[in-house]
């Protein structure tokens, strides 16, 4: 996903310096060209070689610098991406009043056009400090993203708002700042995923095989090119955006009712709900001793979602078949049923299975049709949100 961008993963000295060996980590599997500077403070904590022996390139620190080599502030300014992880008060502070002296700073301010990301990791004293709150706040206005810190109890036993935040976290905030886009800025998306739960009794549901991982992928696409998204799921996930669950198609329509969605907006309804929900429900559980041998459920036709929901945003639905010779004609008439803009259409096949991690999509569209081939969800959630764009 980040291949071929390179990003430059600055340490400050922290006793959290060890939790950039992950990040590093993280990033490489992503496909990113990493590069590492350290801090004087950070060599303190940590020495050239564990971080060279990470990645492909030459530490850039006080006792590397080499113009001979390329090895200085102004080559490792030339990035996509300078991401501060730890980072520390003097650094915040540093960085905000342009001062330099040190191969670290001077490389910082060298990279003053590139997107720059902060992950402050201190005692929270030394972070709630006015200067460094106000230095934030300066960062912040020059287009600096800050990906806040954690409470927890820190390393010197204080208990405060000063540890690293999440790896994870720190991730999705440079997927965000790489990928973002000026047309899904500040602009509200909904994304449903997810099985439906219909209660037979307390115990017992009508549901399907869906397992929320595309919806998650689709989550993360719109979050990471600049939307705002609300992910409406049946299935947790951690994510650092707008998260709400849900269990049946009732709680999932009322949710969706509040939304107060507008033209602007987007709605990609990716959960599965259920066709047909039993007429009643039974109290406690159903038992044998009572029922006998037999148990009749009578099941009613489900209220379609979609199809009542009267909002006059873009609209795009799922379908999912297992017959590939009808398949495209029923996508074909959901949509223009459904008065939608476009419907992401998969067939079950010996490749494409609930639960599994890649997927092939056609998107279809009033006026086009594009197949998305067999890939993993995650970057077949990036197309079809690049696809949308056009809509």
């Amino acid at each position: 996903m980040l291949k071929n961008k390179k990003i430059l993963l600055c340490v400050c000295g922290s006793v959290s310096f060890y939790k950039a060996y992950e990040i590093l980590s993280a990033l490489r599997k992503l496909g990113a060209d990493v590069y590492v500077m350290l801090s004087d403070g950070a060599l303190k904590f940590a020495n050239i070689v564990s971080f060279e022996a990470l990645c492909n390139h030459k530490v850039l620190c006080s006792h590397s610098e080499n113009w001979v080599d390329g090895l200085n502030h102004i080559q490792y300014a030339k990035m996509d991406l300078v991401l501060i992880a730890p980072a520390s008060a003097n650094t915040i502070n540093s960085l905000a009043n342009g001062i330099g002296g040190s191969v670290f700073m001077d490389t910082l301010i060298a990279a003053s056009s590139v997107k720059t990301i902060i992950a402050p990791a201190a005692n929270n004293a030394m972070l709630e400090h006015f200067s460094t709150k106000k230095s934030l706040e300066i960062l912040k206005e020059n287009g600096v993203k800050i990906v806040e810190p954690v409470c927890k109890i820190l390393a010197c036993g204080d208990y405060g708002k000063g540890a690293l935040a999440d790896i994870e976290d720190i991730i999705y905030a440079v997927k965000r700042a790489i990928f973002e886009d000026e047309f899904f800025k500040d602009k509200k998306v909904v994304i449903t995923g997810g099985a439906t739960y219909e209660n037979i009794d307390d115990v017992r549901a009508i549901t399907n095989f869906s397992s929320g991982k595309m919806s998650k992928a689709l989550s993360d696409a719109f979050y990471m090119l600049g939307g705002n998204v609300h992910f409406i799921s049946s299935v947790g996930f951690k994510v650092p955006y707008k998260f709400t669950k849900f269990k049946n198609s009732f709680e999932l329509k009322t949710i969706l009712d509040k939304e107060n969605l507008q033209d602007k907006d987007i709605l990609v309804m990716a959960a599965a709900i259920s066709d047909y929900v039993p007429k009643q429900k039974f109290s406690g559980k159903v038992k044998k001793d009572v029922f006998g041998d037999k148990f009749s459920l009578e099941l009613v036709k489900n209220d379609d979602i979609l199809s009542n929901l009267k909002v006059s945003c873009k609209k795009i639905g799922f379908k999912m078949e297992v017959d590939e010779k009808t398949a495209k004609q029923n996508a074909k008439d959901m949509l223009k049923n459904k008065h939608l803009d476009a419907v992401c259409l998969n067939v079950l096949n010996d490749n494409v299975k609930f639960g599994s991690d890649s997927t092939q999509i056609e998107f279809i569209t009033p006026t086009n049709s594009t197949l998305l081939n067999y890939d993993n969800k995650e970057n077949i959630a990036l197309k079809i949100a690049n696809l949308v764009k056009s809509l």
